[in-house]
């Protein structure tokens, strides 16, 4: 049996490639730019605004627990986008929109996600639930799909 260094088996599924880093394009972007904007929401609504805070007249109804799950939320999604590669940033974008479409049906269920938050979530936050479950798990599919046939 001969080694042949151009010929990829299965054990070479899910690991970092050369080349690999150079095709992360737009699940990077998108990870990234999902983390940004979940962080700065997280810590716009520790500041009286009428975008997203604790009051009736605002956009987003987002009390100090929720602020918080968007700050931790959105350091994922950096993490995501900044640390994984390949397979994993495609894997990882797509866990992503799953774990945002199980907030989504939670909060649809109980718009105080079962006592956790104080101020009900509303249609605008219902509506960025469902971006990010669907664009998540979007880019990491055509991430994933890019791989399969590069």
């Amino acid at each position: 049996m001969t080694f042949d260094p151009t010929q990829r088996n299965d054990s070479d599924y899910g690991r970092l490639r050369p080349g690999d880093r150079a095709d992360d394009g737009i699940a990077k972007a998108w990870m990234i730019a999902v983390g940004v904007a979940l962080l700065g929401a997280g810590l716009l609504g520790f500041v009286d605004n009428p975008i997203a805070r604790e009051r009736e007249d605002a956009l987003f109804h987002v009390d100090a627990v929720h602020n918080v799950v968007h700050i931790a939320t959105g350091l994922i999604a950096l993490a995501i986008g900044a640390f994984l590669h390949g397979r994993d940033l495609a894997r990882g974008a797509i866990a992503f929109g799953a774990a945002y479409a199980l907030v989504l049906v939670a909060t649809l269920i109980s718009p105080e996600l079962f006592g956790i938050f104080s101020m009900p979530v509303n249609a605008a936050d219902h509506g960025l639930h469902a971006v990010l479950a669907v664009g998540s798990v979007a880019v990491g599919a055509a991430a994933m799909r890019e791989r399969v046939i590069a």
